[in-house]
């Protein structure tokens, strides 16, 4: 049953956009595409894509996260071009024409991920699980696995890889299979009295996820609002130029001072003195007249 499906592209994501953004969108879309397929009408079986949460400030992402009676796995979805290998410590690394590089490991982020979707459980385990005989059950002795789904392209170095990593990589054709195999025999594992959620405990756990998907993506979504209403500040104006409403005066009511610049370069043409020179304004600009000299004949 899917619970969940896979979100639409984010804005960005597209050939215009963000190349490893849009190929790695796709890779989901293949994932989601396969678990509908094969579980979509299971009864047992409960699928959500794009399982987003947070608790106690840590926030979380999880590409597909099944449930199932016995547990729960968790699978990372890692679009890969090329071939891929992982030394004795983990460590990944990938060819792309014919240029070896490391990469995170999918399975070190799907690990990070089940950590905090096990402290959500644990934290909030009265609202999901029943109790027996007046005793609380929990999540932590539940089968938890970590898969990672690769580009059905990829070409895998099995024999270069650590056998628990081995174990974990799938090529996205053969991921419904291998839940499958993770999950096992349901039936058989009833007979055995292995640890499981009853229907109504499965049910439970997949509202309460979807509820704190619904949460995350909506704070997510405000958060992304208020981002995107923020207008850069205004610049700041320049004070506007004052004009003075006053008529200019004429050359008897309003004497200027010249300044003592204008002094050192201003002498008078008949004295050859410059300090007694005074500025006066009339109908042609600005002129000096020297208080030495004698007036000019008319």
């Amino acid at each position: 049953m899917i619970l969940k499906e896979k979100d639409a592209s984010p804005n960005g994501e597209g050939r215009g956009g963000d190349e490893r953004a849009f190929y790695g969108h796709k890779q989901e879309q293949d994932v989601a595409f396969q678990l509908r397929r094969e579980f979509g009408e299971h009864k047992q079986i409960h699928v959500i894509n794009d399982l987003r949460f947070e608790y106690r400030g840590e926030r979380a992402q999880i590409d597909h996260l099944i449930l199932h009676p016995y547990g729960f796995i968790i699978v990372e979805s890692k679009s890969i071009v090329g071939e891929v290998t992982v030394n004795a410590a983990g460590e990944w690394s990938r060819s792309y024409q014919g240029n070896w590089a490391g990469i995170p490991s999918p399975i070190r982020q799907a690990e990070l991920q089940k950590m905090v979707l096990r402290r959500l459980l644990s934290g909030n385990v009265e609202k999901i699980i029943s109790k027996v005989l007046g005793i609380q059950g929990g999540v932590g002795g539940r089968d938890w696995q970590l898969l990672c789904a690769v580009s059905s392209t990829a070409i895998l170095h099995r024999d270069k890889m650590p056998k628990k990593v081995a174990d974990r990589v799938v090529k996205t054709e053969f991921l419904a299979q291998k839940i499958k195999d993770v999950v096992g025999n349901i039936a058989i594992a009833f007979i055995k009295a292995k640890p499981s959620f009853s229907k109504r405990e499965l049910a439970n756990i997949g509202r309460f996820l979807l509820e704190q998907n619904r949460r995350a993506s909506a704070d997510l979504a405000r958060s992304d609002g208020a981002t995107a209403k923020q207008e850069p500040a205004a610049p700041v104006a320049e004070p506007a130029p004052h004009y003075s409403a006053a008529p200019v005066p004429d050359a008897a009511s309003s004497p200027i001072e010249p300044t003592a610049q204008a002094q050192n370069l201003l002498t008078c043409k008949q004295c050859g003195e410059s300090h007694q020179l005074t500025g006066i304004y009339g109908q042609y600009g600005y002129y000096v007249k020297c208080g030495r000299a004698a007036p000019t004949p008319r």
